[in-house]
């Protein structure tokens, strides 16, 4: 075997494997949609910026494992919702009904297993979630 078909094989035994979990992420992300509710309530305990921070790395972690398990658009939502908390964190201010549209947004994607960028339809949560953040 030739140091390319090693290369192939592995990716795509490495493929194979993060699509056998694709399945375990809707648990998973389940799991983490529970934590981002609890630090949100947490936000009015503390101070706005400490709360906030508490909502940022649940965000975060959302973000990050979105696009690996097929679901772009968790990952999409997230990056918009990390990046309102950390200028809502920076004023120490922040729009709770903004944080709360994207969360239903993620709830959305994940109850319906809207996989992928999920094209027009994606495009305009995207830009419909940042317009609220702009506000």
């Amino acid at each position: 075997m030739s140091p390319q078909d090693d290369f192939a094989a592995a990716l795509a035994q490495a493929q194979a494997a993060v699509a056998g979990m694709a399945e375990q992420y809707i648990g998973w992300v389940t799991a983490d949609l529970e934590r981002l509710d609890q630090a949100i309530a947490r936000i009015d305990g503390a101070s706005p910026a400490l709360g906030l921070k508490g909502v940022y790395e649940v965000a975060h972690d959302i973000k990050g494992q979105g696009a690996t398990f097929g679901y772009r658009l968790i990952t999409d939502i997230g990056a918009l919702l990390c990046r309102y908390l950390h200028v809502a964190g920076e004023r120490n201010a922040y729009d709770p009904a903004v944080i709360d549209a994207h969360v239903q947004a993620l709830r959305t994607v994940i109850d319906n297993r809207v996989q992928g960028d999920a094209g027009d339809l994606g495009k305009e949560i995207l830009a419909s979630l940042a317009a609220a953040a702009e506000r």
